[in-house]
């Protein structure tokens, strides 16, 4: 296990092939220079341990009543110059949701709470989304006279209707956790009292799961567009037939066909 980060502001925790980069910071999680530093720092040591083959699966959660309240408006109004002041916070919290973004290993976030404004980017960064269903989703740009930052302007128009994302945008209505995952926003929505053993579960099955496969999948993913389905169809041809060959297909068809569960060799 790897020791902690920042106790104040972010910890990453790798443990048995799971790295966890959690928000700590007292009082929501709001995001200020240091945690963008202590945020960055974390998703930094996170790429070296998947490049090192010791993370297999990472969890993106926060600890306390809320995920994140966003930026920190009273942090930011006292700065000198708030332009860029804000400019080096959200320059440090977007490097860290582009390398967690960009891993090849899978990524699950949690939402137990209500997240906000650049919260929300850094809630979205995962593959798999797994919420509370009484927790809070709020862009809350807009109501302070703000535009969105953290990838909210690219996440929330892949994922949802137009109109979906004006009213998100424009009203600053909050939605739930439930709400998120009827929508798409989120990948699925639990009862609160459920959210532990419903990621554990999760992230148990991702760690026993084929690790080359996982990877192959989301870069077809991610290059899917900028494709069309003809160049697409010719890219998957090529890894679908590396795959069956390799040791994992070959251990993933074999037990399909010997009616057991298939035991992927962890790296």
């Amino acid at each position: 296990m790897s020791e902690p980060g920042s106790q104040e502001r972010v910890e990453y925790v790798l443990d048995d092939g799971v790295a966890t980069i959690e928000l700590v910071r007292p009082g929501g999680n709001a995001l200020d220079l240091r945690m963008g530093e202590a945020f960055e720092r974390a998703a930094r040591t996170l790429v070296d341990d998947v490049e090192a083959g010791r993370a297999r699966v990472a969890v993106v959660r926060a600890r306390g009543r809320m995920f994140s309240a966003g930026g920190d408006l009273a942090d930011i109004a006292a700065a000198p110059d708030r332009g860029e002041h804000v400019t080096a916070i959200a320059n440090l919290v977007h490097a860290g949701i582009a390398l967690i973004r960009g891993l090849s290993i899978p990524v699950v976030s949690v939402i137990q709470g209500t997240t906000a404004g650049g919260g929300l980017g850094v809630a979205l960064a995962g593959d798999v989304v797994i919420a509370a269903d009484e927790a809070k989703l709020l862009f809350a740009y807009t109501a302070a006279g703000l535009t969105p930052d953290c990838g909210a302007s690219w996440i929330l128009p892949d994922r949802l209707s137009w109109p979906r994302v004006m009213d998100l945008a424009l009203t600053n209505r909050a939605i739930t956790g439930r709400e998120a995952a009827e929508w798409g926003l989120v990948s699925r929505a639990v009862p609160a009292a459920e959210l532990d053993d419903a990621v554990a579960s999760v992230v148990d099955g991702l760690r026993a799961g084929p690790a080359n496969a996982f990877a192959t999948t989301k870069r077809l993913m991610r290059e899917s567009r900028d494709r069309g389905l003809v160049a697409s169809m010719k890219v998957e041809a090529v890894e679908i037939a590396a795959a069956v060959a390799g040791a994992e297909g070959s251990e993933g068809v074999d037990a399909f066909l010997a009616k057991r569960r298939p035991e992927f060799r962890r790296g």
